[in-house]
């Protein structure tokens, strides 16, 4: 055999083993993918059953609960407690519930699951009654529940509720303001403390409410520099100032506002001015007794007091030399630091005297009325040198009856005037009038 022939027949001899590898290969992939494949599967049913499941077993639970659920039982907390026939209390007994509005109890119930989680605990009614008491004291009643016709009663806790019952009325007290700890400075005086309002009313049972003596207010200022205003709460108290601390008293004010004045001093002067200006130091004189008054109040208001005017005095209407008694006049918070309330005015005349003057010849400012009067007696108030040298013929008398409408007699205010040269000098005394008339 050539060597070609050999190497021929090795080829051949190789070539089926090399075949059935390849081949083997082949078949071994095939056949993993195969096995993948019922796995996937698998995975996908196994979700499908758990969701079917699930479903199921929802339709199996909701079917239970509305046809064979069990009885069991559940506690509802916090149930209010009512008090039934409190109007009749008070009509029969003239008495009233003082104590046991804000109770509440736990009621444990039972019955089908699906009936309970219907409710809530506001839809349990539990009570007690009061219709049967007729004396004032302290009760402990039994609780009664009221339920849905789906539930049962297991229990109530507790079982009783202490109610107060009392007869209720109402009394003022006043409103007393105790300060401590103020400091202020030395040329200040504090005023009475004043309390908005100054009583208030308590109401509550009356075997508490005979002991009510006041109510208090409590301040520590510290120091201060002027008045203030503190808004704070009152305490009730009895007769010894001790605090009565009781739950069934109301107030119908749990603060009051007080003022704390604090006051200063100014000695200002008293005087008086004069409407037409005639007086003067050479024909008059006007004494203020006192002259001068200390006044107390607050520095805010003092500050912007200089003097204070007494009164305006009529020269014309003060015919003769008189003294009169006015007030004070001072602004509101300021008071006079003695107490003084009033003060003496003397007017004095000097140098002058009075003359009567008849006058005929009136001027009257309008048309359509005639003048009923036919003369005036003026009297005239001048230096006495001055007054002997005027005759009437220097006085003029005018009336307007511009503003006078209708018909029939009518009386207008005469104006009395002098000539230049006596103007400012003589003035005339009182106020005088003319009868007019028109038809």
């Amino acid at each position: 055999m050539s060597w070609r022939e050999r190497i021929f027949s090795k080829k051949c001899a190789k070539s089926p083993p090399q075949i059935r590898m390849e081949k083997g290969k082949q078949m071994n992939n095939k056949n993993i993918k195969a096995s993948e494949a019922p796995k996937k599967f698998s995975r996908v049913s196994n979700i499908i059953a758990l969701v079917i499941c699930f479903i199921v077993a929802a339709f199996i639970w909701l079917y239970v609960m509305q046809t064979d659920s069990p009885e069991y039982e559940e506690t509802f907390t916090r149930v209010p407690l009512l008090i039934d026939n409190v109007s009749e209390l008070s009509e029969n007994s003239k008495l009233s519930v003082i104590s046991g509005w804000e109770q509440s109890v736990s009621v444990t119930v039972k019955g089908r699951r699906s009936d309970i989680v219907k409710y809530g605990n506001t839809d349990l009614i539990a009570s007690v009654d009061v219709g049967n008491i007729t004396y004032m004291g302290t009760y402990s009643l039994d609780i009664s529940v009221e339920l849905p016709d789906e539930l049962q009663l297991v229990s109530v806790a507790p079982s009783t509720a202490q109610v107060v019952v009392d007869v209720v009325d109402s009394k003022s007290v006043p409103v007393v303001t105790e300060l401590s700890g103020v400091r202020y400075g030395a040329d200040c005086e504090l005023g009475d403390p004043v309390a908005t309002p100054s009583e208030i009313t308590v109401t509550g049972p009356v075997s508490v409410l005979g002991k009510v003596h006041s109510a208090v207010v409590k301040l520590e200022l510290g120091e201060i520099t002027g008045s203030v205003i503190v808004v704070a709460p009152v305490v009730l108290v009895d007769k010894n100032g001790d605090e009565i601390v009781n739950p069934y008293l109301k107030k119908s004010a749990d603060s009051v506002s007080v003022t704390v004045p604090l006051f200063t001093e100014k000695t200002v002067p008293l005087l008086v001015n004069y409407k037409y200006g005639f007086y003067s130091e050479e024909n008059c004189t006007v004494t203020v007794e006192p002259a001068s008054v200390t006044l107390k109040g607050e520095h805010s208001v003092l500050k912007n007091i200089e003097s204070v005017l007494l009164k305006t005095l009529d020269e014309k209407q003060i015919t003769s030399d008189r003294t009169e008694t006015v007030a004070i006049p001072l602004p509101e918070g300021v008071v006079t630091a003695d107490g003084t309330t009033s003060a003496r005015i003397t007017v004095t005349h000097i140098g002058t005297s009075q003359r009567t003057f008849t006058v005929t010849d009136f001027d009257i400012a309008g048309s359509g009325y005639t003048p009923v009067t036919t003369s005036l007696d003026i009297t005239l108030r001048g230096p006495d040198a001055v007054l002997k040298r005027l005759t009437a013929s220097s006085i003029s008398v005018s009336a307007s009856v511009e503003d006078v409408v209708g018909t029939g007699e009518f009386r207008v205010e005469a104006v009395v005037k002098l000539s230049p040269a006596y103007a400012g000098k003589v003035y005339e005394l009182g106020t005088y009038y003319i009868q007019v008339v028109k038809k």
